[in-house]
This record gives structure tokens, sequence and C-alpha cells, in this order.
């Protein structure tokens, strides 16, 4: 039987596994309606279908107020008292309702300035007006799933994530195949409309409560949600600054082909890691904020949720180190071949990256505005931009790479030292240990294909991958009695 503590240790890991297979979905499904969009709009359709969609996701970034994950949070916070949860749940609902309205009302009234912004010519503004619903539709089931994520109903966020991409997938065929670039607005608010139903038949089966909040205790009650949630608003704001300036510095440094090599790259590894910051955000983030003031107990939900973190990334990351050039002949060109060892330098740098981000949600979850935006807004930002921009300057495309592993050591060694000073955080003796022996694992795999043969450096990989992934079950197995798990579904068969 599984002991009693390593229920939880149980929960972290399914729940992770869970995310990590709804997201590995909704890549193939992304994957195969972008093939599915080149083919039958073309190159300028497409282009039209990703200016649209990127303006929509940005106004829809803003007008929500970051409320996405400060809601959470104060949903979380009061999980075990229901009166409560009812009475901030109404308040996030009325919320979302009201920023829905306003991002749809500012969609219309600015839509000849988007058009104008984004295609150069106002022959979009009446897109945008249309499309101010799927702005607003958008709006409120980001609230339905908040709230799912508030109270941890991990089942109905998978399905009606799940059941929404695969109607998105399915609606976007018939109105392309047949409209072609006209058919773009439409599949855009129909696939809106249909992710808000969905959301909303799961939010249904919560039944919980309305309580009866005025206009006037909204705002006072919600003053402390909201303030939180600009915070992170202006975290994202100031990191789409960042990737713009890099971008901008990167073609003033080398040239405009070098900024579409570094994209790549960024893209390739964040479908890599992707599932796991998804598991962080959807799961991980609300069961930190219901024990933010328990000291004990948010060091074992932190640690916890490390060694499951890393557990499932470096088995994942060894693969991106072995398989980069294949990779990038799948998904790219042999054109962007100079982005080999950027890729494999992401690879290690993301081990660090992970296990800051499991430390880096600390802050949020205690509502510490000041270290929060410190940590990420001010020093996190301005450390990206400063060592990507110097590593290229001296080390041209591979300087990437450099740039990208110095920023995590260094990001990892500061948070680490935050966390314990304003909170007492301390990384457990197995977690160490966990983390130094994964660590020994793909630095080796990285070194291999620095130093030895190329068709030696494969079988090296390999081994080193085999090794990591026996080492990676005698732990879990330690923890969750995984045979004893196996036994016992196959009994009830």
């Amino acid at each position: 039987m599984i002991k009693e503590d390593n229920k939880e240790y149980k929960s972290v890991f399914k729940n992770t596994v869970a995310f990590g297979g709804l997201q590995s979905i909704t890549i193939l499904i992304s994957a195969l309606k972008g093939k599915f969009l080149a083919m039958f709009l073309g190159p300028a359709g497409l282009g039209v279908y990703n200016i649209l969609l990127n303006s929509l996701n940005m106004i829809t970034t803003v007008n929500d107020l970051g409320l996405e994950f400060s809601a959470v949070r104060s949903i979380s916070e009061d999980v075990e008292n229901e009166s409560k949860v009812i009475r901030t749940v109404t308040i996030v609902r009325k919320l979302f309702l009201w920023t829905g309205i306003l991002g749809a009302i500012f969609t219309i009234l600015c839509s000849n300035f988007l058009s104008l912004w984004s295609f150069g010519s106002n022959n979009y503004t009446l897109s945008f007006v249309f499309l101010s619903l799927y702005v607003f539709f958008t709006t409120i089931t980001k609230g339905q799933q908040t709230i799912f994520r508030g109270i941890r109903k991990i089942d109905f966020i998978l399905k009606s994530g799940l059941v929404g991409s695969i109607s998105g997938l399915i609606i976007s065929f018939p109105l392309i195949y047949f409209y072609r670039e006209k058919g773009i607005v439409p599949t855009l608010i129909i696939t809106s409309l249909i992710v808000y139903f969905t959301s909303l038949y799961y939010f249904r089966k919560i039944k919980l409560q309305k309580a009866n909040v005025q206009r006037s205790e909204l705002l006072v009650e919600s003053k402390d949600m909201i303030k939180l949630g600009i915070m992170l608003m202006v975290s994202i704001l100031v990191g789409m600054v960042v990737k713009y300036l890099i971008s901008i510095g990167i073609s003033r440094i080398g040239n405009v082909n070098d900024v579409g090599l570094y994209t790549a790259a960024t893209s390739i590894s964040g479908q890599y890691v992707g599932f796991i910051l998804t598991a962080l955000s959807a799961d991980y983030f609300p069961r930190l904020s219901t024990c933010h003031n328990n000291v004990e107990k948010l060091n074992k939900v932190v640690n916890d949720q490390a060694e499951v973190v890393l557990l499932l990334a470096t088995p994942i990351l060894i693969i991106m180190i072995i398989t980069a050039p294949l990779l990038i002949r799948v998904l790219l060109t042999k054109e962007f071949m100079p982005i080999v060892t950027f890729i494999r330098f992401i690879a290690l740098g993301s081990f660090f990256q992970l296990f800051s981000y499991c430390l880096g949600y600390i802050s949020f979850a205690k509502n510490d505005k000041r270290t929060y935006l410190f940590l990420e807004a001010g020093f996190g930002a301005s450390l990206h931009l400063i060592a990507t921009l110097i590593s290229y300057y001296f080390w041209g495309v591979d300087g990437f790479g450099y740039g990208f592993l110095i920023i995590y050591v260094v990001y990892t060694l500061v948070i680490s030292i935050v966390t314990f000073r304003l909170y007492n955080f301390r990384v457990q003796k197995e977690t160490l240990k966990f983390f130094i022996f994964n660590f020994f694992f793909i630095l080796s795999s990285f070194l291999a294909f620095f130093i030895l043969d190329s068709y030696l450096s494969y079988i090296i990989g390999i081994l080193i991958l085999v090794a990591n992934m026996v080492y990676s079950y005698k732990q879990l197995n330690g923890k969750l009695d995984i045979k004893n798990i196996i036994k016992t579904k196959l009994r009830r068969r």
C-alpha cells in the first residue's frame, strides 16, 4: 500500500502527467490545424490569421487584469470555507463578466485603429468589430477555467480543454476549406463560442450557490485581487517588451535571419517543456496558495513538485539533446541547422528553468507583490535581455545558447537565496540529491556531443537516457509503489 505521506506526492505526479498528456494532444491538434490552414490559406492568409489571433490574445491578456492567476489564489486560500468560496467565486464571475464586456467594447471602439496598426489599412475594421465577440466569450471562459483551478476541479479542466481543442479543429475545416480567408473570422468566433459552452457545461456541474454581492461591495472585496492581478499583468507586459527588444537588438547587432533562428529554437523548446509549465500554473499554484501561511507544508509542496518536475523533465531534455538535428529537419528545414547547439544549451538551461519556476510561485502565492515584481519584471527580465544580447554580440548564434544557460543558472541561485531569506524555504536533502543526480545525467549527455565522435556520442547519449529512465523509475517506485498500482489495476480488469 502507498504510505499516507505519499498520497499527496501521487496526486502531484498524476496531475502533472495528466496535464502533460493534454498539452501533448493540444500541440498535436495545433500542428494539424496549422498544416490545414497553411494548405488552404497560403502564406498571405495564414499571415492574416496569425495577426488577428495575436492581436486578440494581446487584448484578452490585458483586459482580464491578470485575474486569471490572482483569482486562483483568492479561491484556493479559502477552499476549506464553503461560504467564503461561494462569495469569492461570485465576485470572480462578476469581475470576468465586466472585463469581458469592457474588452469587447474596447475592441469595437478601437477596431479602426487595430486594423491600421495590424495591417496598415482599415480593411479589417469590420473584422475586429465582429471579433469583439471572441474577446467577450474568451474572457468569460477564462473566468470559468480560473474557478476550476481555484477549487481544483482538475478533471473539468482536462475534459473541457480537450473537447474545446478538438471542436476548434473540426469547426475550422469546412469554414476554411469553403470560404478560405473569409472563413477566418467566423472560425475564430464559432470556436470561442464552442469553447465557452463546453466550459459552461462543466461549470454548471459544480452546482455552487450564488452569493448576494452588491456593486459597492464588489470593488472593495476584489481590491487586493485586482492589485495582484495588475502586478502580474505588468510582469507579462514587461516580458513581451523584452522579447520585442531582443528581436530588435538581434536585428541591429546581426541580421533578421538570426531573429528567425532565435525564434525557431525557443519555439521548439517551448513545445518540449510547455506541458510542465502548464501543470505548474493549473495544479501546483492552487495547491501552493492553500498552504502559503504554513512554512512546513509549503516546503513539502514545493519540494514534492520540484521532484516530480525533474523526474519528468530530465529524460525529455536528454531526448531533446540527442534528437536536436532530427527535430530541426522534421519541424523546420535544413536552413535552421545552425541552431543545433543553441537547442542543446536550451535543454541544459531548461533543467534550471523548471526548478526555478517551482520556487518562483512562492512569492506570488504569498501575495508578496514587491518580491514577485522584482524577480520577474525587474531582475529576471533585465537579466534575460542583457545576457541574450551580450552573448549574441560575442559568440553569434551559439551565444544564444550560452546566454540561455547563464540566465537560468543565475536566476536559480538568486531565487533560491531570496526564498530562503524571506520565506524560510529549504530544499530538502532528498530533493537536492535528486537534483544533483539528474543534473549529472543531463550534463553527461550534453558533454557527449561536444567531446566525442558523432556516432559514439549518439550511442553514449542513448545509454545515458536509458540509465536515467531506470533511475527515475526506481525513485518513483520507491515513492508510489508502481508495481502494486499496476497489479491492482490488472486485477480490476
